[in-house]
């Protein structure tokens, strides 16, 4: 049961507004639109009138906002582990950048390179 009821917080109903969340064929990101169909039971996909005059059909709900969603998807909360050192803020101009790129710490970033650098040292 409770899957069904986190399943209910982000469903979408016909008449929802939304936004597009990516870039699809004729459909910039960031189009609103409404939706007008619903679909599915255990895969549901939506049918969408977008604001361009568009109807896009068996979208994901994962390639939709809702309103609300789109205005705060540029906020990024925080959260380091105890004993490690978050990003530089505002707040703390003196602070090094912590090198986090698209929300993966520098660290794992890091990590990647030097396993690439050692599968090219192995293949090559």
């Amino acid at each position: 049961m409770p899957k069904a009821a986190v399943a209910s917080k982000t469903a979408l109903t016909t008449g929802s507004r939304v936004v597009a969340a990516i870039e699809m064929k004729g459909v910039p990101a960031g189009t609103p639109g409404k939706v007008i169909h619903v679909q599915g039971l255990s895969w549901t996909r939506y049918w969408v009138w977008f604001d361009n005059g568009l109807r896009v059909g068996t979208l994901h709900r994962d390639k939709l906002m809702t309103l609300d969603q789109w205005a705060r998807r540029g906020e990024v909360v925080e959260v380091a582990a105890p004993g490690v050192p978050g990003p530089a803020t505002a707040a703390d101009p003196g602070a090094a950048p912590s090198g986090d790129v698209g929300g993966v710490p520098g660290h794992l970033i890091e990590r990647s390179r030097l396993a690439r650098e050692r599968w090219a040292v192995k293949k090559g």
